[in-house]
């Protein structure tokens, strides 16, 4: 693999001075390719040579001047493949540049082997002190110091990826791969090495525009995600410490709301076992009610009235058809109980009535909370499934978080499907488990990302307006998941 120091000394232009002498030595191709086909090629064309002997010649001069044309294409493709490589390098040089100019500037120093270090000579006696007796500040030191290798290390593997690649087709574009008109050699020039070229194209605009898409080893499908949201940022506005603002604000927002909807969901499942237990009142599905309190202004609206003019289908489709939830029916103490569309068992519905009246049952509201469930808890699975044991050592507490909140993701799925004591248990268990393990694990993110944004108020909004302006020319469509 390529080292820093290799990317940073290494001379790219010569590849662009190579890439001329192809061109000039196609152009030479081009010109002896016509006269063997005036001088040579021309004497089988006319009716003055006949017989066995002109037809193998016409078939052998064909086959001569299909390689001077081939000669011609690979010299062509293979200027092109280095010109392409000439401006890659150049660029992802550049970028290299660029991540070390911002390291410098965030207060690190990279050394000429491209290791990153936090700058202690530039330090203000304040930044001293604080690392020798604040442990928050000397871990966000060390974090950041982590965060500026793992970038500058991305930025030396683009140009190593690069530099594999154009080995990959300059070995591809000089086999000849036969097949073509007139083509009676094997092992001559390759006739069609311009694929080989248009293909480099399309691989220069994929590793430029979405290597930063690729996921890393030792990443974790959620940090993936959020480095992507970050990443984004920073392509668009051009400013990288605009986006590391943009990140802590959004790990504070989300610790903040995932903790809300963990004491939330929690408080929501234990006050539903309260009017279970001590008044006798069946557990409801979450979410519905809203779904109650429409049904409940609908039947009591006065006929002529703007919420009597509703069509009374349009409300069972939001909130749910209580006669699909009888579907749903069982015995109880002796007796049928007839549930309405908040207390109906989906599931039950669903068998003895088919998913069409489980649907009718559900209506759009609880039914979009069921795969809103669904899909976190999909979601919280392939995240757990992207951790090994070493990842679980180095932090225990974001797996544990991760997988309490996939547990209570499932269990408020379980609720809003099935609802009964047996669930909302479940609900209230996870859900205190994983505020817990948020606390655990976040026991200082949230509100960070303010205290950070106050850190940076510094900056003047027009050179954000700048970054955002420049940096949007260069996004592309790649991060755009809507084009």
């Amino acid at each position: 693999m390529l080292t820093y120091s290799e990317v940073m000394t290494t001379d790219f232009g010569k590849l662009s001075a190579a890439a001329e002498k192809w061109k000039s030595m196609a152009e030479e191709f081009s010109k002896v390719e016509k006269r063997y086909r005036d001088g040579v090629q021309s004497v089988t064309l006319g009716d003055s040579w006949r017989g066995e002997s002109a037809n193998a010649a016409f078939l052998n001069f064909a086959a001569t001047r299909y390689e001077y044309q081939a000669a011609q294409t690979q010299a062509k493709a293979t200027a092109t493949l280095l010109l392409n490589a000439h401006a890659q390098f150049v660029e992802l040089k550049e970028r290299l540049e660029r991540a070390r100019a911002d390291a410098v500037k965030a207060g690190m120093r990279v050394s000429e082997q491209g290791v990153v270090a936090f700058d202690y000579e530039r330090a203000t006696e304040g930044e001293r002190d604080a690392l020798r007796h604040d442990p928050d500040y000397a871990k966000s030191v060390r974090d950041s110091e982590q965060s500026w290798a793992e970038y500058i290390k991305s930025c030396v593997k683009a140009v190593d990826e690069a530099d594999k690649d154009l080995q990959k087709d300059l070995e591809a574009v000089v086999k000849d791969t036969g097949g073509g008109k007139n083509d009676g050699t094997t092992g001559g020039f390759n006739g069609s090495a311009d694929k080989v070229a248009t293909a480099d194209d399309q691989q220069k605009q994929e590793r430029m525009q979405l290597a930063s898409l690729a996921m890393r080893d030792g990443e974790t499908l959620d940090d993936y995600l959020q480095r992507l949201q970050k990443d984004g940022v920073e392509k668009i506005t051009g400013s990288r410490r605009l986006a590391e603002l943009f990140a802590a604000v959004q790990k504070g927002t989300i610790t903040a709301s995932a903790f809300a909807a963990a004491v939330g969901g929690s408080a929501g499942g234990a006050f539903k076992l309260f009017k279970y237990l001590k008044q006798g009142k069946d557990v409801t599905a979450p979410g519905t009610f809203l779904s109650t309190f429409i049904n409940n202004r609908m039947a009591g609206a006065v006929p002529g009235s703007l919420l009597g003019k509703v069509p009374p289908g349009m409300v069972t489709a939001l909130t749910g058809s209580d006669e699909a939830a009888m579907l749903g029916g069982f015995m109880r103490n002796g007796s049928f109980f007839m549930p309405s569309a908040a207390e109906a068992n989906l599931a039950k519905v669903a068998q003895n009535g088919g998913l069409a009246n489980a649907a009718k049952a559900a209506g759009w509201i609880r039914g979009a909370g069921v795969v809103g469930g669904v899909a976190a808890t999909a979601y919280g699975v392939a995240n757990l499934a992207t951790y090994d044991a070493d990842m679980i050592k180095a932090d225990p507490a974001k797996f544990a978080s991760d997988l309490s909140g996939t547990a209570f993701s499932a269990s408020m799925t379980a609720l809003t499907v099935a609802p009964n004591p047996v669930t909302a248990g479940l609900a209230v268990g996870t859900g205190l488990v994983y505020a817990g393990c948020l606390i655990w694990d976040n026991h200082e993110a949230i509100g960070d990302g303010i205290e950070k944004a106050g850190d940076w108020v510094g900056d003047t909004a027009s050179d954000i307006g700048d970054g955002i302006a420049d940096g949007a020319k260069n996004l592309g469509s790649a991060l755009n998941p809507f084009d």
